[in-house]
């Protein structure tokens, strides 16, 4: 079996109070749900790990939700939104490889993007303009609203459904996850499932990330594209 890719990072512990700051905790929460997933991140546990009291924190989060609501925030800060000219198929390309790119820099938090798209300032101007090309080309209101809905949906799965990234499954346990996995699909009688054991690696490791989530973004892209074509058939 081929090498697992791996987005680990350091442990550490966050640091002393005096580098207690909104920032450092909604940054240290990301890398916590990186590391061991979502249900890690509490208040408790990040103060400990800065090495303060709970009380201490609630300068910066009152509590869990809004630690959670600033951490889905924190996913679209590095929103790079593509420019809105240009055919109305590539501007939805654009966006949705725009969405999976920053997800992809903390894969334990992708389920707040969910909840947090329309309130941050990059992922309403993303969001305003896909509807817009999807609008353009003769979509409806709902037609395009379910559709950029369903981008938003693809770009999470993607991130969180990639092979061999076993986000549920803290951080050490991940290779071991992952190899299990290889192994009771490798050991299947061949006879029975020649499918399956043939595809045991490409079920469980990501050995191209481009090509994983290019293709991804492709697949949503034709639905797209077939689904217009749909609406609009090419006359003689």
């Amino acid at each position: 079996m081929a090498s697992t890719i791996s987005t680990k990072r350091p442990s550490r512990r966050a640091g002393a109070a005096s580098e207690l700051s909104r920032e450092a905790v909604v940054e240290h929460a990301l890398e916590l749900a990186d590391r061991e997933g979502l249900d890690a991140v509490g208040i408790r546990r990040i103060a400990a790990d800065f090495q303060v009291t709970p009380m201490a924190m609630y300068w910066h989060v009152r509590n869990k939700d809004e630690l959670l609501q600033a951490m889905g925030d924190a996913l679209f800060e590095n929103l790079e939104v593509p420019p809105s000219d240009g055919d109305w198929l590539d501007q939805i390309r654009a966006a949705v490889t725009a969405v999976v790119d920053a997800l992809r820099r903390h894969p334990g938090a992708v389920e707040l993007a969910f909840g947090r798209i329309l309130t941050s300032p990059r992922g309403l101007q993303l969001t305003e303009q896909s509807l817009g090309a999807l609008r353009g080309a003769g979509f409806t209101v709902r037609e395009a609203a379910d559709l950029a809905r369903q981008a938003l949906q693809t770009a999470v799965m993607l991130v969180s459904g990639r092979p061999g990234a076993e986000l549920s499954t803290p951080e050490p346990e991940r290779a071991a996850m992952t190899e299990a996995k290889h192994a009771a699909l490798a050991a299947l009688p061949v006879e029975e499932f020649p499918n399956l054991v043939a595809c045991a690696n490409a079920l469980t490791d990501c050995e191209d990330e481009r090509a994983y989530y290019g293709a991804g973004v492709d697949l949503y892209v034709a639905g797209v594209k077939e689904l217009f074509a749909r609406r609009r058939p090419e006359r003689p």
